[in-house]
C-alpha cells in the first residue's frame, strides 16, 4: 500500500473541520492534568485529558521529552485550565506545534471525536482484551512500537518472536534491564520481518506513524492502541493501520477525582477496539454525502 503524501496531521484536522460543519464542537470545559509525586522515570505512562462542555473527553500522552513539565508550567494552576478554549484551534497545532501544543492537540482531537460519537449514538466495540484484541500464535513475529509489558509476557507464553522499537535511549536501557531476553532498540528496521505490529498512539505526537508503516512491509496487521488513540480512525486506516484500540471515559467524576489525586483511573474507563473491516466510515456516521 502506498502511503498518502499529505501529512497525517493535516488529513486528521481537515476531516475534523469537515465533521465540525455538521456537528459543531462544544467549547473546552477544562483541561485535566496529571498530579503525581513520582520521581523522574518512575512511570512509563502519563496522560492529560480535555473535557468539553458536553461531557466528552479526550486523552493524550505527556511523557515525550519535557512535555509534562511544560504542560504543568503552562496549565497546572487555576481551577479550570483552558476553560472556554476552541478545541479546533487546539487541534490545529498537531502539525507544527511544540510538544505541549501537540499533546493538547491530540487530546482535543480525541475529545471532539468522542463528542460526535456520543451525539450520533456510536459505541465503539469493546476490546476483548487489555491490548486491543491482539491475538498471538507461536508462528508470529510481533513488532512493538513503544513498550507494553503485558504483551511481552503474552508473546513469551505463545512462543512467538518479539522485536521492540523505542524512540528514547533511556527507555531502551531501562527496558533492556527489565527484559534482558527481548530484542529492544532504536532502529525501526527491527520491524522489517514482523507479520504483526502493535504501536502506541504516541506515533501521532512524534509524527512517526507513516515511517513505522513503511518499515513493516510484511505486517498483515498493524494496530495502534493506547489511551491517546481515541480519534476518528479513517485517516489511519487509509494508511494501512488495521485496528485502532483506544480508551473511553465512562465515569467522568470518578476519572477527574482519580487524576487529581494521582490515582489509577482505569476503573472509570473502558477499552475499545475498532477493526478496519467493520468501520462504517465517518461520512456514514455523520450522515454526510
Amino acid at each position: 500500500m502506498s502511503l498518502p503524501t499529505m501529512p497525517i496531521a493535516t488529513a486528521i484536522t481537515r476531516q475534523l473541520d469537515a465533521i465540525a460543519r455538521r456537528w459543531p464542537t462544544p467549547r473546552v470545559h477544562r483541561l485535566h492534568v496529571p498530579h503525581r509525586d513520582a520521581a523522574p522515570g518512575e512511570h512509563d505512562a502519563e496522560f492529560c485529558a480535555i473535557e468539553l462542555d458536553d461531557g466528552a473527553f479526550g486523552l493524550s500522552y505527556v511523557l515525550l521529552g519535557d512535555t509534562l513539565n511544560g504542560l504543568l508550567a503552562a496549565h497546572g494552576g487555576g481551577a479550570l485550565p483552558l476553560a472556554g478554549a476552541d478545541p479546533m484551534g487546539l487541534a490545529s497545532r498537531l502539525l507544527d506545534g511544540n510538544a505541549v501544543e501537540r499533546a493538547l492537540a491530540l487530546a482535543a482531537i480525541n475529545a471532539m471525536t468522542d463528542s460526535v460519537w456520543r451525539r450520533v449514538g456510536y459505541e465503539p466495540p469493546p476490546a476483548g482484551n487489555s491490548l486491543g484484541d491482539v491475538e498471538l500464535a507461536a508462528t508470529d513475529h510481533l513488532g512493538m512500537i513503544g513498550f507494553f509489558p503485558p504483551l511481552v509476557r503474552r508473546v513469551a507464553e505463545a512462543g512467538g518472536r518479539l522485536s521492540v522499537v523505542e524512540m528514547n535511549e533511556a527507555m531502551v536501557a531501562r527496558q533492556r534491564e527489565r527484559f534482558p531476553g527481548v530484542t529492544i532498540g532504536l532502529d525501526r528496521a527491527l520491524l522489517a520481518d514482523c507479520n504483526l505490529v502493535v504501536g502506541t498512539s504516541t506515533m501521532l505526537l512524534n509524527d512517526t506513524l507513516d515511517d513505522m508503516l513503511a518499515a513493516a512491509p510484511r505486517a498483515t496487521r498493524f494496530a495502534v492502541i493506547g489511551p491517546s488513540a481515541g480519534l476518528w480512525p479513517d485517516t489511519l486506516f487509509e494508511r494501512g493501520v488495521t485496528l485502532l484500540g483506544g480508551t473511553r471515559i465512562t465515569d467522568p467524576a470518578g476519572f477527574a477525582a482519580a487524576m487529581a489525586a494521582g490515582a489509577s483511573w482505569s476503573g472509570a474507563t473502558r477499552k475499545f477496539a475498532i477493526e478496519r473491516g467493520s468501520w462504517p466510515g465517518w461520512r456514514a456516521l455523520t450522515q454526510r454525502d
